[in-house]
């Protein structure tokens, strides 16, 4: 994309005549300010959308012991598909406010899932919170492809990952499976992100695809970075941590055996046949397949040692390196924004991790403030520089 930057590179060099280039500065200005307004619109859009959402929720509930449950049900129904029908018309019927049209699906998708509950709670349906979950998630899922909603494909990969945890820690979360924790996440970030590369087979579904990809891989990076300390990598008693394991519940090993084993033929799959088209496809699934390959040997044979933390550490700064390069190599700076958040998160637990013992309390601090300070001025001027790359290369 052309910038003002660019424009006076060009008019200094003799590329283009004064003319041409006030004439640029214009569409470029006209540009950006119509990208802030629509951005602004989708904001407020869907804030409103939400905010009505949670007045008819409330309303619901504060005449709940009031209104009859006929009553109710219609309110809910009502709210629910006029939300979608108003989203319908706006966007696609009569055209003129595409945005605003968008945010009422998101609000419709919203209602869906409220009424479940409220439903469910009226009639005292014995229901489990992860069938709702499942039902709810099912219902808004047809949305996201009928409509190309991206807020609506977030939020289903919000309430997939939300149904994973509901459905491994059905009996509660205790002390033999809270250390099971990222594995779990890691294996069902990688089906997300896997499952976000297939969606390239189907064109119009781009940006799906990135919503998906996007969210796994930040679920991925997090769980990751949990696997760097002790507390989820390294047992600290041996036969403390071999009694967990032997009590482990079936449905965790079972889920982390399924979400990983369909990770990996998702995985395969996209490095085979790169229904992406990119260039990087071969390094980026070779990479994911690679770390669900080590976690699962983790999971499997735990070490008696630091050992499987140290490996976590380095390669997930590693991974920090190369979330930089695929961001440059695809001109994507939102993937590039992920590795040097990581690397800030990262820099800054470990020093906590590693000096919070060996220093002098006002010499962790004062040490510590300094490579904050000058890590994230470092960390700035090293974004704008690959910003900046990837506009030049995408001109």
């Amino acid at each position: 994309m052309t910038n003002e930057k660019q424009i006076k590179e060009w008019l200094d060099l003799g590329t283009i005549t004064q003319d041409q280039a006030q004439k640029m500065l214009i569409d470029v200005n006209q540009k950006n300010m119509e990208d802030r307004s629509n951005k602004f619109i989708v904001a407020i859009s869907t804030i409103g959308a939400i905010l009505l959402g949670i007045g008819a929720i409330l309303f619901v509930s504060s005449n709940w012991r009031v209104l009859p449950d006929l009553v109710k049900i219609e309110i809910l129904l009502s709210s629910t598909f006029g939300a979608y029908y108003l989203g319908y018309r706006f966007k696609y019927g009569k055209k003129n406010l595409p945005k605003v049209g968008v945010s009422l699906f998101f609000l419709g998708a919203l209602l869906f899932g409220a009424s479940i509950f409220l439903i469910a709670q009226i009639y005292n349906i014995n229901a489990n919170s992860r069938s709702l979950v499942l039902i709810w998630l099912i219902g808004v899922l047809p949305f996201v492809y009928a409509f190309k909603s991206e807020p609506i494909a977030a939020l289903s990969s919000l309430l997939f990952l939300i149904w994973i945890g509901l459905f491994i820690f059905r009996n509660g979360i205790y002390e033999h499976t809270f250390f099971y924790l990222p594995i779990i996440y890691l294996s069902s970030g990688m089906l997300l992100f896997s499952i976000g590369g297939l969606h390239y087979l189907k064109a119009g579904l781009n940006k799906i695809a990135r919503i998906y990809r996007i969210i796994g891989l930040k679920i991925s990076m997090l769980s990751l970075f949990l696997l760097t300390f002790k507390f989820f990598s390294s047992p600290f008693y041996d036969s403390y941590y071999q009694g967990l394991r032997d009590n482990l519940p079936s449905q965790i090993v079972v889920g982390i055996l399924i979400f990983s084993i369909l990770s990996i033929v998702a995985l395969l799959f996209n490095l085979l046949f790169n229904p992406s088209q990119s260039a990087t496809n071969s390094y980026e699934n070779g990479v994911a397949l690679g770390m669900l390959g080590f976690t699962l040997i983790f999971f499997f044979f735990p070490g008696k040692s630091d050992i499987y933390t140290i490996i976590y550490s380095l390669l997930f700064f590693g991974l920090i390196l190369f979330l930089i390069f695929i961001g440059y190599q695809r001109s994507d700076i939102k993937v590039v924004n992920i590795g040097i958040f990581w690397a800030a998160v990262f820099i800054f637990a470990k020093y906590f991790d590693f000096f919070w013992d060996l220093l002098d309390r006002s010499i962790f601090f004062i040490v510590g403030g300094l490579i904050l300070v000058l890590g994230g001025i470092a960390m700035e001027k090293k974004r704008r520089q690959i910003k900046e790359s990837l506009v030049k290369v995408n001109v």
